[in-house]
């Protein structure tokens, strides 16, 4: 079995969170790569239709993205916490619990998906102009390419758990820089538009799934991560206790997609197509935003939760103080960052003259809700680790749920298409503050074990 307990127990908390960050960070940014790239590309087509084809389509593509992260997030979290309590055995299980319902949970999506796709494409605001470019988006990248999608981000989360960050930041790096290549070869040289996109992602996502199936079987025999379908089991806490990490975490994603539903039709009936084609560009950059801070979040949870189920309460506080000085700088640079050159970001993927003001004038909007997107990651992350699944949930459900949706119904009928981009800044931010809340009364539950 790997041995990495000298990471996780005695590197110093600003190497253990660089070691574990870093590599987390790049993994979501080829994630972000994978997306953006289609956005870029397929905004040089200067075709509206095809750039609201990708807003529309998001909350589909995004569900394979809830499913990795219910079963990555809750895999992640539970095998370093048996690694923490020196059970390995355990940990085996959780791996392959967590890969094993995370593609036949995704595989049978993909098909309800597929049945209904009409309706619901439908529903998140295709019309007859570009439903056919939604259609062929949807099929290569959602159905022909889910389950080496979720695998692979599955995977990248269990070889973190154990200490090998470098090996599932180059897995998922690796899928990124791909599409970078394929993408305008599909897009321009074979002149597929936005099919090609979806063409070019379907053939990254599986190189990187035999990426880390060779990096599985070089390491078999070392490694807690286990492929044998014999060694499934959902006994003895192991189903109850993956879903109770991942939910959270899936939810957050899952309850945003039917806030993405809810906006998509909001901006329909009070906007136009270049409405929403100027606000998949700005759903693309706020995506680019919270990929980054996933990349963050992802990276402390096996190191707290290692710590907290280790009994070792000094050392897990101190690393929930780094992630948030972390956190916090990075928020603080992207709000700087957008606000000081919008038009630059916004040109990269909407090069049409009339429909870059507005999508200017929503990115504007939309940045002051990075501190809540952030913190509202790393919280989730912090109570997932330390199993309290609970508080994590509730905080999803307030922020998502309870703010978000009578925010974006409420400021639609005052401030029309501004009110809808302003819900969310509203409702994150505030949200945070109750989680910051609920996190500082933990703590004082715990200071025996913290101080």
């Amino acid at each position: 079995m790997n041995n990495n307990t000298n990471v996780f127990e005695s590197l110093s908390v600003p190497k253990a969170l660089s070691k574990f960050i870093l590599p987390a960070v790049i993994s979501q940014l080829a994630t972000l790569i994978l997306n953006l790239t289609d956005a870029f590309f397929v905004g040089r087509t200067g075709d509206t239709f095809q750039i609201s084809a990708m807003t529309v389509t998001l909350p589909l593509v995004m569900t394979m993205t809830v499913i990795a992260t219910i079963f990555g997030a809750g895999g992640n979290a539970n095998v370093a916490a048996s690694l923490g309590t020196k059970n390995p055995k355990r940990a085996k299980t959780f791996s392959v619990f967590a890969i094993y319902t995370a593609i036949t949970v995704i595989a049978v999506i993909s098909l309800i998906i597929f049945l209904f796709e009409k309706q619901l494409l439908g529903i998140l605001g295709a019309d007859e102009n570009s439903y056919g470019f939604c259609q062929g988006y949807v099929l290569w990248v959602l159905h022909v390419a889910c389950v080496p999608m979720v695998f692979s981000q599955v995977m990248a989360q269990l070889f973190t758990a154990e200490g090998e960050t470098k090996l599932a930041g180059i897995g998922i790096a690796g899928a990124g820089l791909l599409n970078v290549v394929l993408d305008p070869i599909f897009i321009f040289v074979f002149k597929q538009g936005i099919a090609g996109a979806g063409m070019a992602t379907c053939i990254s996502n599986y190189c990187s799934m035999a990426f880390f199936l060779f990096q599985y079987y070089k390491r078999r025999n070392v490694t807690v991560i286990a492929l044998n379908p014999r060694g499934y089991s959902a006994n003895n806490g192991i189903c109850k206790s993956v879903l109770s990490i991942g939910i959270p975490a899936g939810l957050s994603i899952f309850l945003m997609n039917c806030v993405d539903f809810l906006r998509n039709y909001l901006l329909g009936i009070h906007g136009t197509q270049a409405d929403l084609a100027a606000w998949g560009v700005v759903q693309k950059l706020g995506n680019a935003f919270l990929q980054i801070a996933i990349g963050i979040e992802q990276g402390v949870r096996p190191l707290i939760s290692y710590n907290y189920n280790a009994a070792l309460g000094k050392r897990t506080k101190s690393l929930i103080n780094g992630s948030m000085v972390v956190m916090g700088i990075y928020t603080l640079a992207c709000f700087c960052f957008v606000m000081l050159f919008p038009n630059a970001m916004v040109r990269l993927f909407l090069p049409i003259a009339d429909v870059m003001p507005v999508a200017v004038g929503f990115l504007r909007i939309y940045i002051f809700s990075i501190f809540g997107i952030g913190f509202l990651e790393l919280f989730n992350a912090i109570f997932q680790a330390m199993g309290q699944w609970k508080t994590a949930t509730v905080g999803i459900v307030i922020g998502k749920i309870v703010l978000m949706v009578p925010a974006l119904l409420i400021f639609s009928k005052i401030w029309n298409v501004t009110g809808i981009i302003a819900a969310q800044p509203f409702a994150e931010t505030l949200t945070v503050v109750i989680l910051a809340i609920a996190y500082i009364r933990f703590i004082c539950k715990k200071k025996e074990l913290f101080n």
